[in-house]
C-alpha cells in the first residue's frame, strides 16, 4: 500500500499536486493502482448489507476514484453533519490561531482566557489544566468516564455551555488519564473566540474555509453564540475531504503554508502515551493526537482519521497518499480498518493497473444503482388503520417534543401524518433535540420509499411508514444529512396508542410512552 514514487511499470505518484480549491480532478480506478471491479463488490457489499452509509469519497494523489452516494442521500446535493469529525477540524484552527499569534502556545493555561468568570469547584489541578489538555482530552475534568457521555447531554442542556464546562470537579490531575470529554472541544471555541474576538465559524471562513475553496458550511453556536467546537458542522463530502488533503499536504495548500508543517505533525503523532486510557478511550492499537485517532498497529500503521458518530470519518493514509470520507447514519461504519473498506484499501497497487473499460461502466452502474430508491415493497393494511385513521393522539412526554400524534390512511398507498409539538418555551421542552419538522403535516409512503420533506437547517428529512402483521405501524424519521434515524413501534388500540421509541445510532433506546386519543 505504499505509494512509492519508482516502481516497476508505471507509478500512482503525481509530481505536481491537483490543488482542488475549484474542485477536484478525477481519474480512473485503475491509472491510481486500483479495480473498478473490487469498488464495485465494495459499494454492493454495504447497499446489500442495508448499513445505513450515506456517501463513501475515495481520493487518491489528489484525484477522485470514488464519489459514490447511497440512498436517500442526495447525489452532490447538501452538506452533511460531520458530528465529532469537528473536534479534529477545531484542532485545525487552534493551530491556525497559534501560527497567527492570537494564541501564545499549547502551554497557555484554559482559566488564564477566563478572569472575568467566577468558577466552582476551583483547585490547584484545575489552574493547571492547559489548551495541550484540552486537545489530547486529558483535562481530568469528571466528564467522559462513562459511556454515553451524559456531561454532553447536561452542557447541551445548560443555560451556558461554557460555565458547565469550567464548573465541573475534578477527577484526576491533567494530563494524567485520557476521558472523551466534547466540553473540551467546546472550550476550545470559547478560548478562540476571547482570543481573537472572533466565533469560531468566522475565523474558519477567513483563515481556512475560504482558502481552501469552501463555500457552503453550516456550524451551530451555543445560547451565547460560541460555535460548537465538539461537533456538528455540516459540509459537503468533498469540501471535509480537503481539510484532509491539507493534512496529506504538511498544512501547504497552493504554494502558501496554511497551517504549520510542525502542528500537522504534532496532531498526528500520539500524545496521550502516558496518560491512563478509560474505557471510553478507542480499543487497543489506537492513539490519540490533537483531536485526531491515530492507528499504531500494522496494516495500517501511520494512518490517522477523524471520528463521529453515525459513521462519520475523514481518514489519511499517507503512505498511499489516500484521503477518503465516510459519511452515514450507523456506528458501524466507523470500523475503518476491520471492515470491507479496509480490505480493498489493502489490495491496492503502487502500479497503474491496466484499463478496464468493462469494469469503469460497471461501477458507474453501480454508483447510479446506489443512488436510486429500492424496489416498492408489498403494501400491508390492518384493519386497525381505518379505525385510527385521522385520529388524533394526545402524547406523554417524549424525547422527540411531540405533543400529538395523527395518522391519515388515504386508500393502499397514501398516507399523512400530523405532529404537534411542545411549546419550545415551556419547561417541559427538552432542549436537547431542536424540533425536527419545519412543517406540521408530510405526506408519506407505505412500501419503503421515503417522502422528502423539509427539516433541521433547511437540509431534508425523509419520512416512510408500514404496518407489520403483528399489526403495529413503524414509522421512521430519517433525517439523512442530520444523521439521526429515529423508528417509532406504535401499537394502537381504539382508544390508544404505545410508543417505543429508538434512534440508530443510540441517542435514545427503547423510550417508551403512550397517548390517549383525543375526544
Amino acid at each position: 500500500m505504499k505509494n512509492s514514487d519508482c516502481v516497476n511499470g508505471t507509478s500512482t505518484s503525481n509530481a505536481t499536486v491537483n490543488w482542488p480549491t475549484e474542485d477536484w480532478k478525477t481519474s480512473t480506478p485503475e491509472n491510481l493502482g486500483m479495480d473498478s471491479e473490487s469498488l464495485v463488490e465494495l459499494l454492493s457489499f454495504y447497499r446489500e448489507s442495508k448499513l445505513n452509509i450515506h456517501s463513501m469519497l475515495i481520493i487518491r494523489n489528489g484525484n477522485i476514484v470514488l464519489d459514490s452516494y447511497f440512498y436517500p442521500f442526495t447525489p452532490g446535493g447538501t452538506v452533511h453533519d460531520v458530528a465529532s469529525v469537528t473536534k479534529s477540524i477545531t484542532s485545525v484552527l487552534i493551530g491556525i490561531a497559534i501560527d497567527q499569534g492570537f494564541i501564545e502556545s499549547v502551554e497557555q493555561p484554559l482559566l488564564s482566557f477566563f478572569p472575568e468568570r467566577t468558577i466552582a469547584n476551583l483547585d490547584a489541578n484545575k489552574e493547571k489544566i492547559t489548551i495541550e489538555n484540552l486537545l489530547t482530552m486529558t483535562s481530568g475534568f469528571s466528564c467522559g468516564y462513562q459511556p454515553g457521555e451524559k456531561e454532553h447531554s447536561e452542557m447541551f442542556t445548560s443555560e451556558d455551555w461554557v460555565q458547565y464546562v469550567l464548573d465541573l470537579p475534578m477527577a484526576r490531575g491533567p494530563g494524567q488519564e485520557h476521558a472523551y470529554c466534547s466540553g473540551n472541544s467546546h472550550l476550545l471555541s470559547a478560548i478562540l473566540t476571547k482570543a481573537t474576538g472572533m466565533s469560531m465559524l468566522d475565523f474558519a471562513q477567513k483563515h481556512l474555509f475560504t482558502p481552501l475553496g469552501i463555500d457552503e458550511v453550516i456550524w451551530p453556536s451555543d445560547p451565547q453564540g460560541i460555535t460548537r467546537g465538539w461537533g456538528d458542522i455540516h459540509l459537503h463530502p468533498r469540501d471535509l475531504a480537503k481539510i484532509g488533503f491539507l493534512y496529506l499536504n504538511h498544512g501547504l495548500w497552493e504554494g502558501k503554508q496554511i497551517l504549520n508543517a510542525a502542528w500537522v505533525e504534532k496532531s498526528t503523532q500520539p500524545q496521550v502515551d502516558g496518560a491512563v486510557k478509560t474505557n471510553t478511550f478507542v480499543r487497543p492499537g489506537r492513539d490519540y493526537g490533537y483531536a485526531w485517532h491515530l492507528v499504531s498497529e500494522r496494516p495500517f500503521s501511520g494512518m490517522y482519521y477523524a471520528a463521529g458518530r453515525g459513521g462519520q470519518s475523514l481518514t489519511v493514509l499517507p503512505d498511499a497518499n489516500i484521503v477518503t470520507v465516510i459519511t452515514g447514519g450507523e456506528n458501524a461504519l466507523l470500523e475503518y480498518d476491520g471492515g470491507r473498506i479496509g480490505e480493498f484499501m489493502l489490495s491496492i497497487s503502487d502500479q497503474a493497473l491496466p484499463k478496464n473499460p468493462e469494469g469503469s461502466e460497471n461501477l458507474q452502474q453501480k454508483t447510479e444503482e446506489v443512488t436510486a430508491a429500492p424496489s416498492p415493497e408489498q403494501i400491508y393494511l390492518p384493519e386497525i388503520a381505518q379505525i385510527i385513521s385521522g385520529e388524533t393522539f394526545i402524547l406523554d412526554e417524549n424525547f422527540l417534543n411531540f405533543k400529538a400524534i395523527s395518522l391519515r390512511f388515504n386508500g393502499q398507498e397514501e398516507a399523512e401524518v400530523r405532529f404537534s409539538m411542545i411549546d419550545p418555551t415551556s419547561g417541559k421542552f427538552k432542549q436537547l433535540v431542536a424540533p425536527i419538522f419545519t412543517q406540521p403535516a408530510a405526506p408519506m409512503r407505505l412500501d419503503g420509499i421515503y417522502t422528502l420533506v423539509p427539516g433541521r437547517f433547511g437540509l431534508s428529512t425523509g419520512i416512510k411508514g408500514n404496518w407489520d402483521t403483528n399489526g403495529d405501524f413503524l414509522l421512521t424519521i430519517d433525517e439523512v444529512a442530520d444523521i439521526n434515524v429515529f423508528e417509532l413501534r406504535m401499537s394502537f388500540e381504539a382508544d390508544k396508542v404505545t410508543i417505543v421509541l429508538n434512534e440508530k445510532t443510540g441517542l435514545i433506546v427503547n423510550e417508551t410512552f403512550e397517548g390517549v386519543r383525543q375526544n
